[in-house]
């Protein structure tokens, strides 16, 4: 182990409250992993909305790594404060899943147990991963959506996600069924301009999206500098909206009421303010959204299989 004087830095950003707060069984062991890998070890509990955010710009030049552990809102808010420092001075990032869903874990292949998790980020074997900048000043881990069962994510209170994890959204998304509003809104990327009335959209990179796996039927590569662009368009009648889903589940390639695309530029535009959410959080209304692909931007750690071999 090295010197007092001379350890590694390491900032570790919890949120105490996310999923059903087990952090605090293991917590103790946590610290003690990150001490044996040679880290000089700072802790933070996260006690507001955008805490984690605050903690990773003011402090983060001065670590080596900035450790989070809570659920993918969690990771973004920290993505968020680290994307602010210099590129030269800005730390990596280690993550500890412990939300209802983790969607993007999965896509990075962590492992669901916390103490194997702080052991991956203990082997420092970092992949840099693309991010997404949201208009001029946010950026998104995974994804940025509108539209149908979109507010689920941020208006179902802690409480019930930690009573039922993974149901409570399905429970909160069936209630807003009858509720489905359909957008007027325009896409334009490269050479492309696509207008339509939707139910909903999202910019992800991420193999699981609200828990559904591998949801579009789509490639997804983590670090090729683009994004994927979903359209789900508003079906006519209950005939169609029952095809629509069932194009949803089946990922139909064919289907007329959804598309796909790759982007690394986007702009959404509408004649009205649109509810975003960003990684699950509530990302603003806007009538006018600029999005863009941040290319192996964030260096994560990975277990080391996972990181994809040089072609």
């Amino acid at each position: 182990m090295k010197g007092r004087y001379s350890m590694k830095r390491l900032l570790f950003i919890y949120n105490l409250h996310s999923g059903k707060g087990l952090i605090r069984n293991h917590l103790a062991d946590i610290i003690d992993t990150f001490n044996k890998a040679g880290y000089e070890t700072v802790v933070y509990s996260t006690q507001e909305r955008a805490d984690a955010t605050r903690l990773a710009k003011e402090l983060g030049a001065s670590y080596d790594l900035v450790v989070c552990s809570g659920g993918d809102g969690t990771l973004s808010e920290v993505l968020d404060g680290v994307m602010t420092i210099d590129e030269k001075r800005r730390p990596k990032i280690g993550y500890i899943p412990a939300g209802s869903t983790n969607d993007y874990a999965y896509s990075l292949g962590l492992p669901s147990q916390m103490k194997r998790c702080a052991n991956v980020i203990a082997e420092e074997k970092f992949r840099a991963v693309d991010v997404g900048k949201f208009q001029e000043n946010s950026y998104f881990v995974y994804v940025a959506a509108f539209g149908a069962f979109t507010e689920v994510s941020w208006n179902t209170p802690q409480k019930t996600k930690n009573a039922l994890g993974h149901n409570a959204y399905i429970l909160e998304g069936i209630r807003q069924v009858g509720n489905l509003k359909p957008y007027q809104v325009r896409f334009s990327f490269g050479d492309e301009e696509i207008a339509g009335e939707c139910i909903y959209a999202m910019v992800y990179n991420s193999f699981s999206v609200g828990g559904m796996k591998n949801i579009s039927g789509q490639n997804v590569e983590l670090d090729d500098g683009k994004l994927n662009l979903m359209i789900v368009y508003r079906p006519d009648n209950a005939v169609d909206f029952s095809v629509m889903l069932a194009d949803l589940v089946t990922k139909n390639p064919n289907s007329k009421f959804i598309a796909n695309y790759e982007i690394s530029d986007l702009i959404v535009e509408s004649d009205s303010d649109i509810d975003w959410v960003l990684d699950g959080e509530y990302g603003g209304s806007h009538k006018k959204v600029h999005i863009q692909a941040m290319p192996q931007a964030m260096k994560i750690a990975v277990p080391a299989e996972t990181i994809p071999q040089e072609k």
